[in-house]
């Protein structure tokens, strides 16, 4: 395993990484909830479904941040199995 590799699995076992996690990921669940308050509460429609964008948008965002390092590591993981696989061809690698 590589040192990047390492270092993502350490961090995603981490408990600082866990509450950063539970935290983000409540904390934008509660902020679209809002949004869909005040966006059911807003008299233009054109207004309401901005709102919504954005609070998606954000939750997205939030989300991409929060699964890259797994997704990273399992890519990492992923180029390491296939480098590692044997040729199967009589030419060798090229």
């Amino acid at each position: 395993m590589t040192d990047e590799a390492q270092d993502l699995d350490n961090l995603l076992k981490h408990p600082g990484w866990l509450r950063v996690v539970d935290h983000g990921l409540a904390d934008i669940e509660g902020r679209v909830r809002i949004a869909m308050v005040n966006a059911v509460g807003e008299r233009d429609d054109i207004m309401a479904l901005n709102l919504l964008r954005q609070c998606l948008a954000a939750k997205q965002a939030v989300e991409q941040f929060i699964a890259w390092p797994g997704m990273r590591l399992k890519g990492l993981q992923t180029n390491a199995t296939a480098s590692t696989a044997p040729q199967l061809s009589r030419r060798g690698p090229l």
